[in-house]
């Protein structure tokens, strides 16, 4: 089986976390890693599980380079395809890591089945890299 990795990252926190998440798939699924600048939400059709990770900025907003590919997704059907959703953010901040939660909530809308809880990163990602790489493998 297929999946797609995209990602969104400004500091690269969210690139390394896909790379983790990445490796958490490679046991169950053929690997496609790809930043959001780099692909459209028309290739998302070809891959059986679909992976989104964005970082949260300002008040609850997309990783800027997310906002395009979240607004073209309306125009695709992903009925039958898994999807799950990662980001980075802090819960310092009012919004904690309500990108995901944006993204979680399109891929639903546009008929994805979310296949696991969401996996929210509080903060420095260092200690969450083998967490996320054990949440990704857990995904069929």
């Amino acid at each position: 089986m297929k999946s797609i990795i995209v990602y969104g990252s400004t500091t690269g926190n969210t690139e390394e976390v896909a790379n983790y998440v990445a490796n958490g798939l490679q046991n169950n699924f053929e690997v496609t890693i790809k930043n959001v600048t780099e692909t459209t939400p028309e290739e998302l059709q070809e891959y059986d599980l679909i992976v989104l990770g964005s970082s949260t900025w300002n008040e609850g907003q997309l990783q800027d380079d997310f906002t395009p590919f979240y607004e073209q997704m309306d125009n695709i059907n992903l009925s039958g395809k898994k999807a799950a959703v990662f980001g980075c953010g802090e819960s310092i901040y009012e919004h904690f890591c309500t990108a995901v939660d944006i993204l979680e909530k399109k891929l639903k809308d546009v008929g994805a089945t979310v296949e696991v809880e969401s996996y929210k990163i509080d903060g420095d990602i260092g200690p969450h890299l083998q967490q996320v790489q054990e949440w990704a493998s857990k995904i069929k």
